[in-house]
């Protein structure tokens, strides 16, 4: 089922136009991650799916229906805390401001810190937290009123690699109970936990890749040739169909449809080619992300 629907988005700021006709469909339990370079326009977007800002066009809905605003948990890529605060009693705030019961509040601030790995610290002043501290008590913030939506910003841009595994391995756990919205600059993580990917150059979507069918597509065979000599790349390039990387003792492409690995070992044999190493490649999200964008 569509929980969230955005037909023709757009957002203009005077001649300038951030989003422009953008149409996005989010189901139950899924994660999808805006993608682009800066500029592009996915923190405009976030902001208009959340309801911080009004688009100049378009329409967002949930299930045929305007969106409720209470559906959604947000965070931004630098949320604001109250450093002299204790975390449970950050949450109480948030609780209070979504409408939530005393006693809800009170059960769910504990739930969530748990589910954040933050329940150890709870009697530390938020001031005292770490950056990666502080990005899991935000998440904890966005989903204490048990949102189905989850629309993220940004949320492991400042964060080291722990920090980064940290929350990472949070949505993981969160997608069994909402559907996840996120921009990142960080490819990997998309293609760890996301069901697909919405990528976006100029306010526009340019490309929308289904996670599961781009990993199935993108076995076609390509080749990794790394030797010990200099490669003598005319001869190469009657083999192989396409050569996305091309050093001086390293190639990586496709072969020619009617071209066998084994022809391309016996070529460097022949050749006198040390070979040092051989082997199928996959295309990872990072190469076509860039191939994509440049494209």
């Amino acid at each position: 089922m569509t929980i969230l629907e955005a037909r023709g988005l757009t957002k203009r700021y005077g001649k300038h136009i951030a989003v422009k006709n953008l149409n996005l469909q989010l189901k139950e339990n899924e994660c999808i991650a805006l993608l682009g370079p800066n500029g592009a326009g996915k923190t405009t977007t976030l902001h208009m799916l959340a309801g911080l800002i009004t688009p100049t066009d378009g329409v967002i809905m949930s299930d045929n229906k305007v969106l409720n605003k209470d559906k959604i948990g947000f965070l931004p890529q630098y949320p604001t805390f109250f450093d002299w605060m204790y975390p449970k009693e950050y949450l109480m705030l948030a609780g209070t401001l979504s409408g939530m019961t005393k006693r809800t509040i009170k059960e769910r601030s504990l739930r969530v810190l748990e589910m954040t790995g933050l329940l150890e610290a709870q009697k530390k002043k938020i001031g005292g937290f770490s950056g990666g501290m502080k990005q899991r008590l935000g998440l904890a913030q966005a989903i204490m009123h048990e949102p189905k939506i989850l629309l993220l910003d940004e949320p492991v841009s400042a964060l080291d690699p722990a920090g980064r595994i940290d929350v990472m391995n949070i949505l993981e756990d969160l997608k069994k109970d909402m559907a996840i919205l996120f921009s990142t600059h960080v490819l990997h993580d998309a293609e760890q936990i996301c069901d697909k990917a919405l990528i976006m150059k100029s306010g526009q979507s340019i490309s929308y890749e289904n996670m599961k069918e781009w990993k199935g597509n993108r076995l076609r065979e390509r080749y990794r040739l790394e030797t010990s000599d200099p490669l003598r790349i005319e001869g190469l390039q009657e083999l192989y169909e396409e050569i996305d990387i091309k050093e001086t003792r390293k190639i990586i492409g496709t072969l020619r449809h009617n071209v066998t690995p084994n022809m391309l070992l016996h070529h460097c044999i022949q050749q006198n080619i040390g070979v040092q190493y051989f082997g199928a490649e996959e295309k990872n999200l990072e190469e076509h992300y860039i191939e994509v964008i440049e494209g």
